[in-house]
């Protein structure tokens, strides 16, 4: 059995993950309340997911999750969301970027359970605060690529 992921789908990893991951780094967010901040790791993430498919999408899901200041909620949250969008985008392209939903209900899950918010409604509420700025923004950036380029939603091959 071969490697899950092709040498592109690495390197996809390996630099949108990496931004994703220097971006939450550096520390340059905005607070929106509880653990959730405005940040702009969304952005290189979705790229990424979409490009490398759903196992390179659980890749750049840890990185960006990794330098949080609760990764036991942004880690899971985001891989659960790139990885539907990368599970989602041969087949809805620019639009998988949708998915990321599910990883914002993730995080405010988890961060209720911790008992960071009274309620799942009261985290999900805080946190589509950042879903509403970030998705279009990624579903623009998504949709450029795919008119630019039309086949970098395909599977890739072998390489």
């Amino acid at each position: 059995m071969g490697m899950p992921l092709s040498s592109r789908q690495l390197a996809y990893c390996a630099v949108f993950g990496g931004l994703a991951f220097l971006l939450r780094a550096m520390q340059l967010a905005i607070p929106i309340g509880g653990p959730f901040v405005i940040d702009l790791r969304g952005l290189p993430g979705v790229v990424g997911a979409a490009l490398s498919g759903p196992i390179g999408g659980i890749i750049i899901g840890i990185l960006a999750g990794l330098p949080a200041k609760i990764p036991l909620i942004d880690i899971p949250a985001f891989s659960s969301a790139y990885f539907l969008v990368g599970l989602l985008a041969k087949r809805l392209k620019w639009l998988s970027a949708l998915a990321t939903v599910v990883g914002y209900a993730v995080a405010a899950a988890i961060a209720w359970q911790m008992g960071l918010f009274p309620s799942f409604g009261s985290a999900f509420a805080t946190v589509s605060i950042r879903a509403i700025l970030i998705i279009p923004v990624q579903l623009a950036i998504l949709y450029a690529i795919y008119r630019r380029w039309p086949s970098a939603f395909a599977s890739p091959g072998p390489s």
